[in-house]
């Protein structure tokens, strides 16, 4: 059986967009193609930009648009960037790409499997390209994958246009994939799981997604897991710059849970530092050694299967900055169903003019 690492070094080809240009329209305020008809810029290609951030812009160069269009219930765009790979991207957001989405799933993934001291059953909400569902099915201890997907026909594009992503998973026979509302099937189902995977959409107030971030719903998880169970939470962007939206989801997993943690690393492709979020009512990554986490590696997964993570790695992401720390223990709402999100004001620092060298003193 191929390795991860084989597939990745494959040559994705086959997938050369047949339809007419222009590209289909989008909707205006999230992501939109410049110019429509990607081959009047010859060997240039064209521009996806990324207009989601009320502030600013991102434009990612492409080779081609491999897929545009609109499902039933989001913009979609498959393209091969210059700097990233292939990339996918969501009402207006990239999603991940070919050049880091490893990355960004060990790190949503990893960390609670390993922490885990047998996790056999996952469930996965969201994850519609498939590379969530990799990583778990990394584990020989897992003998069913849940995943839930409302969109079955981003599935259904992922799972044609990027192979290295999934590399299989939806076919191995541990795997059950329902397309369905992820909150329905919490309420409909009565099954319990080791570990709960959310990997969802950002929290946009008119996404598929916005009701898969609220206290309720996370109530609602908690009483799907066993005992000593954990719940894992792709936690936005983090950083100086946008911090309230991820530490509003810490401040709502906390009156769930007993047990929550803030972990990020730096996606290239999202350009800056990502959240996630760990929670249970028993177990901590304090209590965790980088060598522990080495030796469950190791034992799991053998020495080849990750490309970024190690003990050392997945520890030094739960370690914040003394600022990072003070933005993590600030006051503000939780996250409530059918209540917008109102970000608190801004915090006010003092001017560094005004601050006195330590050694200058008395």
């Amino acid at each position: 059986m191929a390795t991860r690492l084989d597939l990745l070094s494959q040559q994705i080809a086959g997938h050369t967009p047949n339809r007419p240009y222009p590209l289909p329209p989008l909707p205006p305020g999230h992501f939109y193609v410049e110019p429509d008809d990607p081959r009047s810029l010859g060997s240039g290609g064209a521009f996806v930009r990324e207009d989601a951030d009320p502030f600013d812009e991102y434009n990612y160069r492409v080779k081609s648009i491999v897929h545009a269009g609109r499902t039933q219930f989001q913009d979609i765009i498959i393209a091969d960037t210059y700097n990233f790979g292939r990339a996918l991207f969501l009402d207006g957001a990239i999603q991940s790409s070919a050049e880091d989405e490893a990355l960004y799933h060990e790190m949503l993934v990893q960390p609670a499997l390993l922490m885990h001291d047998n996790p056999r059953d996952v469930l996965i909400i969201g994850g519609g390209e498939g590379a969530t569902l990799r990583e778990i099915l990394a584990h020989r201890s897992v003998d069913r994958a849940v995943m839930i997907d409302i969109d079955r026909e981003v599935v259904d594009i992922c799972r044609n246009l990027l192979p290295t992503w999934h590399c299989g998973a939806f076919d191995d026979p541990r795997t059950t994939l329902l397309y369905m509302d992820g909150r329905s099937y919490l309420e409909e189902a009565d099954e319990a799981f080791d570990v709960i995977i959310i990997d969802v959409v950002d929290m946009l107030d008119d996404g598929p997604a916005q009701r898969l971030y609220t206290r309720q719903f996370y109530e609602l998880a908690h009483r799907h897991l066993r005992p000593g169970g954990i719940l894992v939470v792709q936690g936005l962007e983090f950083s100086f710059a946008d911090y309230k939206s991820h530490c509003a989801l810490l401040r709502t997993l906390r009156t769930v849970f007993a047990e929550v943690h803030s972990y990020k690393t730096c996606v290239p492709s999202f350009l800056g530092s990502w959240g996630f979020l760990i929670a249970s009512n028993s177990i901590s990554p304090r209590d965790f050694s980088a060598e522990a986490l080495d030796r469950a590696i190791q034992a799991r997964l053998g020495p080849e299967w990750l490309d970024h993570a190690t003990g050392a790695f997945i520890r030094a992401s739960f370690e914040h900055c003394k600022e990072t720390r003070f933005l993590l223990d600030l006051p503000g709402p939780t996250l409530e169903d059918d209540v917008p999100f109102v970000e608190p004001p801004d915090i006010e620092e003092d001017e560094v003019s005004g601050r006195q060298l330590p050694a200058l003193r008395d």
